[in-house]
């Protein structure tokens, strides 16, 4: 795994109530309306604990400075990979496979030679 330096701050550009959700969403190269969706789903399910984690991230992390270097303004840390049609393709192919060899194991276990291995392995 590759050396990422990266810093977390609470973003000032994109800062609705601290810029924390913001400043995260950037560090990690996601949308900010997923950390954002994140976050209140935290509060949903756990209350207080989502509150605190956000109050903490207010007080603990520092403003964005106004000019960052352009290397680390802004960096996708996720990769997603080909595109949907191929993975719908591969994934296709797989469950071609599978059911290929599905076929295979339910001839087999329908079959004479099936039964009359069963009796063999009883002896």
């Amino acid at each position: 795994m590759k050396n990422v330096d990266r810093k977390l701050y609470r973003s000032s550009n994109q800062a609705w109530l601290g810029g924390v959700c913001a400043g995260v969403a950037e560090c990690y190269g996601q949308p900010v309306w997923l950390m954002r969706i994140l976050m209140i789903t935290l509060f949903v399910f756990s209350g207080s604990l989502a509150a605190l984690v956000y109050l903490a991230g207010i007080f603990l992390l520092d403003k964005q400075p106004t000019q960052l270097p352009p290397q680390t303004r802004f960096r996708p840390q996720f990769g997603y990979g080909e595109d949907a049609t191929q993975r719908a393709r591969q994934l296709s192919e797989r469950m071609q496979q599978l059911d290929q060899r599905l076929q295979v194991m339910e001839r087999y276990v329908t079959s004479s030679r099936y039964r009359f291995d069963k009796e063999f392995n009883k002896l």
